[in-house]
């Protein structure tokens, strides 16, 4: 997802400047996310297309020390919700985790 939106960007240097962007930002994102203990996405206004993107991370294994996930008071459905519950099964994603905050959100029997 990072690397699409840094597509549409433009630098200085042109498209020379990408792969140096995208290399910096990659490691400074798994350095900060994989010591992240809580993760709080509340009230952003979040829908099924954003809770999958947060899956993908997830069960990449990105959070190894994650222990609570808030993400309360979105518009995220039961696709969303399959997504992260599917995402989270999986072998070492956030595999601390003990609270998942979900309330708030348009989560049906289905999810």
């Amino acid at each position: 997802a990072f690397a699409a939106e840094l597509e549409k960007k433009s630098f200085t240097n042109g498209k020379e400047d990408y792969p140096l962007v995208k290399g910096l930002y990659k490691d400074a994102f798994e350095e900060r996310f994989g010591k992240a203990t809580k993760l709080i996405y509340g009230m952003l206004g979040w829908g099924d297309a954003e809770a999958a993107q947060l899956a993908e991370v997830l069960a990449s294994g990105a959070a190894p020390r994650l222990e609570t996930l808030i993400i309360t008071n979105n518009e995220i459905r039961d696709e969303g919700c399959k997504a992260l519950a599917a995402a989270l099964g999986k072998e070492g994603a956030a595999p601390r985790l003990e609270k998942l905050y979900l309330y708030g959100n348009k989560i049906g029997d289905e999810g």
